[in-house]
């Protein structure tokens, strides 16, 4: 349990750090957050793919949480897509993720009912 709250808890207080809260950071202090970032974002990951569900219950819990994070996270760059487009400022990176997120839960559903 201490995983499940520890590692996404640094990882988003990472993020946050580096939207330079307190100003400006050096860039060498930028560096060193992305790397802690992208090194907290592989624990979390490899967290995340190795989970199971013991029973029926625990594999419903974890499809709620699954699909949450991802309805959310694709609202999130909807309304950043949205804003973006209407202050005429739209980056191409939100579009690519959010792209990237719909064709690969596609492409997992598709092959996850031609395969069992």
């Amino acid at each position: 349990m201490t995983k499940d709250i520890l590692v996404p808890a640094v990882l988003v207080v990472l993020l946050g750090l580096l939207l330079e809260p307190f100003g400006f950071m050096p860039g060498m202090a930028v560096m060193t957050v992305v790397i802690a970032v992208v090194a907290v974002f592989a624990v979390f990951a490899l967290f995340l793919w190795r989970e199971k569900g013991g029973d029926e219950r625990e594999q419903t819990h974890i499809q709620k949480a699954d699909r949450f994070g991802f309805m959310f996270g694709a609202l999130v760059l909807l309304v950043a897509i949205v804003v973006e487009a209407l202050a005429s400022m739209l980056s191409p990176w939100l579009v690519l993720a959010l792209v990237v997120m719909i064709v690969a839960k596609a492409s997992a559903l598709i092959y996850q009912k031609n395969t069992n």
